[in-house]
């Protein structure tokens, strides 16, 4: 299957491509790009200038939307309308009347439309069910931390007519750890924002609850030193996971367990999120089971935009 990247952001340079081409049957071939042609024509990609053309005359039935993230909707609207699948960056749209739209049509016309939030696909998370399935339990309590220092100045995520700010960016990943590991909608979401920059907030703190008394606390922005880490607490067991959000590719990871007051450190092997993440797009797409895609995404924007609400954010 033929991929499109219409965006040929870092992300998509550094994550997407290497992990598309390590995907049986996944073909990168083509990407629409502004500002990096030079960056995709050295990957061996068939470049466009526009994306218009680039939806018009490609050949590709996959396109994967990397702009930013004010511009999403209308691209991924487009690639929709040409008959295309479509995977989308995090946060797929800023305003969740737009994720409904759109994934009403995807559903009508038989396309996939999948949000690019891969991180539950790696092995430490199915490490950290197992050990409450083992145990008999489930999760109750989540605690979150993803903040890292600030972004460059000239970073779109600064602004606010691009759709930036420390909610859009990773309030994804506070909405959808509640949904990874307790499968509903929060219940309620209480959230304030701690800091912003000239137009956009940087930082922010959220309690969600969710039914049957479980809740999430986290911490999330670009204004701290870094940090990745995701605590799974419920009766009888808990886990620690180390850069949770965005797992290393390169290397092990190392996860601590603890069941009945007993401890283990358990090494997993290198695993790429993104690589698993398009594997199972792809083959989904073949077997024409796309519909818990575009569920995950609805369910997202929707919390989501809860999360901004609750934050009294203007983006």
């Amino acid at each position: 299957m033929k991929i499109l990247f219409l965006g040929f952001s870092r992300i998509v340079q550094r994550r997407l491509l290497p992990a598309a081409r390590g995907v049986p049957g996944l073909e990168p071939v083509e990407a629409a790009t502004r500002t990096s042609a030079a960056a995709a024509a050295a990957a061996g990609l068939r470049c466009f200038e526009d994306y218009d053309r680039a939806l018009r005359e490609t050949s590709a039935p996959l396109v994967y939307v990397s702009t930013v993230n004010e511009d999403h909707a209308r691209w991924v609207e487009r690639a929709l309308e040409r008959g295309r699948h479509v995977i989308v960056d995090k946060p797929a749209f800023t305003r969740a009347g737009d994720a409904a739209r759109l994934a009403e049509l995807a559903r009508r016309s038989g396309l996939c439309l999948a949000e690019a939030v891969v991180y539950g696909r790696h092995p430490q998370i199915a490490a950290a069910r197992e050990l409450f399935a083992a145990a008999g339990s489930a999760p109750t309590r989540l605690t979150a931390a993803f903040s890292f220092p600030p972004l460059d100045p000239a970073n779109f995520r600064w602004k606010r007519a691009h759709g930036g700010g420390a909610l859009n960016d990773l309030g994804p990943y506070a909405v959808s750890a509640g949904r990874t590991f307790f499968g509903e909608a929060p219940t309620d979401i209480v959230a304030r924002v701690n800091a912003r920059g000239a137009e956009v907030e940087s930082s922010f703190s959220v309690l969600a609850t969710y039914p049957g008394g479980r809740s999430l606390v986290g911490h999330f922005g670009f204004d701290t030193e870094y940090c990745n880490a995701l605590r799974v607490l419920g009766p009888g067991a808990s886990a620690e996971l180390d850069r949770p959000f965005t797992p290393p590719t390169d290397g092990p990871v190392e996860v601590t367990l603890r069941r009945s007051d007993k401890t283990e450190k358990r090494t997993l092997p290198a695993a790429d999120p993104f690589g698993l993440f398009l594997r199972e797009v792809t083959e989904a797409i073949e077997a024409g089971r796309t519909e818990p895609f575009a569920r995950d995404l609805l369910a997202d924007a929707e919390a989501l935009e809860r999360l901004r609400q609750a934050a009294g954010s203007e983006t």
